[in-house]
């Protein structure tokens, strides 16, 4: 391993470096087979409290006392979110490591970071008007389950060396695509690999681990229920002293009832964990199949977004089954953004002009229905004006929300592969839980542009007798 980026700045400051530190410096410092740089994507993985924001924070400050007019850029959705957690995060740290003295310079209001090698780490949020326009030489995208693929894509062409993300996998999500670039590297880490883990915390996370993921079941030494009436007193198969006190916890944590099989995937083995309320499980086809269904009941939605993506999709109806296809989750904003002059020119001002624009450049044929958020009347009027004379809002009689949740969970529902937000949304969409625990009927308001949209169509086609209601 080479440690160049390791010895000098650990000789001068009172610091220890992890084991996640170091890896993440090996992936920076990879070659290929011609010599050229192995990875541009550096993804850590991992459970709470694993080391990784320390070690990427350690990371960028030597990565700038050491490299000459280098811009370091560190991302969260706002730019108050990010000062609040990383910045505070970083300042610490450095403080109690004896390295805040030497800084440079530190400009108070921008919080940029200046180093006397002319490098700088700043602090940006993704909702800044500057992030789809900065070049960077590396950019850390810090837990951005927020931020858009379009923007993470805004950001990565603008940056020439590196990017790092970190996050706890809790939820689908478009790093999961970037992890199949054959230029990245996946870190996966847990608290278990972090001696600077709080005592309280690590026990706190340990109280989530459940009997069924205990190593004794894991390992196949035990079934389920026998490992829960196993004797482990006596402890009558001889099993190491680690794995009766590792069984001993996990029955004492499903006593006290705070073993969750969800949270000790997430938070302690930082793996991706179904959420136990979560209500669609729709089926991924070829885009091909969607394309070849003919001659059937289809028709677009539209859920409006202004700064919210707007999702714009396609569904059709056979054989009892619903196929949906992504055509847009940009947002308003996000359009506007990379309209030419021309282009800005061309729509103006008006609703009708963004909305028309949009629809043609979607391809939805004039005729087409188009069922659409109906809290937005004024760009139903604007998609009629533009020439969809079809489009219409949906019905959203009370209770419809649920409705539409049992119509579809009654339904075969099928995606397109190259529905990416479809996809994330399905996954993630989930009813709501009470402070008690309680998994209410009511969705959460997140993670439901697409699904509004299927809704839409589900329950428009039962209104008009095509989907039969279920006896």
């Amino acid at each position: 391993m080479s440690s160049t980026l390791i010895k000098a700045p650990a000789r001068r400051f009172k610091l220890q470096l992890t084991i996640v530190f170091q890896k993440i410096n090996e992936a920076v410092e990879a070659k290929d087979e011609n010599g050229e740089r192995r990875y541009k994507y550096i993804i850590l993985k991992g459970s709470s409290r694993s080391s990784k924001t320390m070690s990427l924070i350690d990371f960028h400050d030597f990565y700038a006392r050491k490299h000459k007019n280098k811009r370091a850029t560190i991302w969260r959705d706002t730019k108050k979110d990010v000062v609040d957690t990383v910045f505070n995060d970083l300042k610490k740290r450095m403080v109690d490591t004896d390295r805040w003295k030497f800084q440079h310079g530190f400009h108070a209001t921008t919080h940029v970071l200046s180093y006397n090698t002319g490098s700088t780490i700043e602090f940006r949020g993704a909702d800044e008007i500057t992030a789809h326009g900065l070049n960077q030489n590396t950019a850390w995208l810090n837990e951005p389950y927020i931020i858009s693929r379009t923007t993470f894509d805004q950001i990565d062409q603008r940056t020439e060396d590196f990017i790092f993300i970190d996050w706890n996998p809790k939820q689908g999500h478009w790093i999961e695509d970037v992890a199949k670039d054959p230029r990245a590297i996946v870190i996966h880490s847990t608290f278990l690999d972090n001696p600077f883990c709080p005592l309280e915390q690590k026990y706190k996370i340990l109280s989530y681990q459940p009997v069924s993921m205990c190593s004794l079941v894991i390992n196949k030494k035990l079934k389920e229920q026998e490992a829960r009436d196993y004797d482990y007193l006596i402890n009558p198969a001889g099993f190491d002293s680690r794995e009766i006190k590792e069984l001993t916890r996990c029955r004492e944590n499903e006593f006290k009832k705070s073993a969750n099989l969800f949270n000790w995937q997430v938070y302690g083995l930082g793996i991706k964990g179904e959420r136990p309320n979560r209500i669609f499980r729709f089926i991924e086809i070829p885009d091909s199949r969607f394309f070849e269904l003919r001659d059937v009941p289809e028709l677009f939605y539209s859920d409006w977004g202004a700064v919210d993506p707007w999702a714009v999709g396609h569904a059709k109806y056979y054989d009892g089954a619903i196929y949906l296809h992504e055509l847009n989750y940009r947002s308003e904003n996000e359009i506007r953004q990379f309209l030419t002059d021309t282009e800005r020119h061309q729509i103006g001002v008006e609703e009708n002009g963004l909305v028309g624009w949009t629809f043609s450049r979607l391809n939805i044929p004039y005729e087409s229905t188009i069922v659409c958020d109906p809290n937005r009347h004024a760009k139903i009027i604007a998609a009629r004006q533009a020439g969809w004379e079809y489009a219409v809002a949906a019905d959203k009689p009370p209770g419809s929300i649920i409705d539409g949740i049992d119509l579809l969970c009654g339904l075969t529902v099928y995606f397109t592969a190259s529905s990416k937000n479809i996809a994330y949304e399905q996954e993630n969409y989930s009813r709501k839980v009470d402070p008690h625990g309680v998994v209410l009927e009511e969705p959460e308001d997140i993670n439901n542009h697409h699904m509004d949209g299927s809704r839409y169509a589900g329950l428009k086609w039962l209104y008009e007798g095509v989907i039969q209601p279920r006896k």
